[in-house]
């Protein structure tokens, strides 16, 4: 599966919403470079999933295809809220056009939705998760308090999750107020302990792996996507950073103690030079033809 979260950080007078992931996708691999949280047409909201990724990248390329079709939901006078409601309606169309035996199987995954709500004025969470009685996906409103076992005064309001490595983040996170280990808001605990999951070798936590993503939405109806720096080093999306990529994001970063940090102006993150000359045509001839996988249908071709 993955470890998906989403929740509100008090910064000050303010909050923002924040979304973080691991970056491993599954099925018979470890492929611990894969972006999971997703731009969806819209400057309110992102959307993240977990679970079989044959199954939710098509309907995630949908719910990006659902915003560019009607301009009302890319200029967001279709608020959060009926969006969200939207998304479950397209989830399920889409599903239902299926076909074939693998088709009766359920899809294994699992959808969040995290944003601002301009006519609530508040920030907005959904999970959407298949019913199997049902048969269909269902969207479910994060409560606008904690979870019970994470609820104490000061803490915080929205958290929500998807993921087996989810919900483990959640119990890892409510042992450890309650041990008295971490306390106050939550901060950026929660991202910390993502990241030790995706350090974790365990059995449970085999399905969590990779370099974290961030991204976070704020209430000036604005997302903003972090390259991630640890001490890993630097990436985006879930992938190493290139060395001759100059990204215009911020970075937010792990110190050793577990203190993670960004700076409200951070500078852009220069390629080097002469990295970027590596990607220069080669003057003295054509490039070489590569080696085409026979797999990949004999229509394939080079141009």
């Amino acid at each position: 599966m993955t470890s998906v979260a989403a929740w509100e950080r008090r910064v000050g007078e303010r909050s923002e919403m924040v979304v973080a992931s691991d970056s491993r996708l599954g099925g018979g691999e470890e492929w611990d470079a894969c972006a999971k949280i997703f731009d969806i047409g819209r400057d309110d909201a992102v959307l993240a999933f977990a679970g079989h990724t044959w199954r939710a990248l098509p309907l995630v390329f949908q719910a990006v295809a659902t915003t560019r079709s009607y301009s009302g939901s890319s200029l967001r006078t279709l608020d959060l809220p009926q969006f969200a409601k939207h998304l479950e309606s397209v989830l399920n169309v889409v599903l239902d056009e299926a076909k074939g035996p693998a088709s009766k199987e359920p899809p294994h995954c699992e959808f969040l939705l995290a944003g601002w709500s301009w006519k609530k004025n508040a920030f907005r969470a959904y999970r959407y998760a298949f019913d199997r009685t049902a048969w269909r996906f269902v969207g479910i409103a994060s409560p606008q308090q904690l979870p019970q076992a994470l609820r104490a005064p000061g803490r915080g309001t929205i958290f929500t999750q998807i993921g087996d490595g989810g919900w483990r983040l959640q119990g890892l996170l409510a042992r450890d107020y309650n041990r008295g280990a971490i306390s106050g808001p939550l901060g950026y605990h929660p991202l910390e302990y993502l990241y030790r999951q995706t350090k974790d070798a365990s059995l449970e936590e085999a399905s969590v792996g990779g370099p974290i993503q961030v991204a976070k939405v704020y209430r000036s109806i604005r997302v903003e996507h972090f390259a991630v720096r640890t001490e890993d080093g630097l990436s985006i999306s879930g992938r190493p950073v290139l060395p001759y990529e100059h990204l215009d994001v911020r970075a937010i970063e792990r110190r050793d103690d577990g203190y993670w940090f960004t700076e409200p102006m951070t500078a852009q993150i220069p390629a080097l030079g002469e990295a970027l000359e590596s990607l220069d045509e080669d003057e003295k001839g054509d490039l070489p033809t590569p080696e085409l996988d026979a797999d990949a249908g004999s229509s394939a071709s080079v141009s």
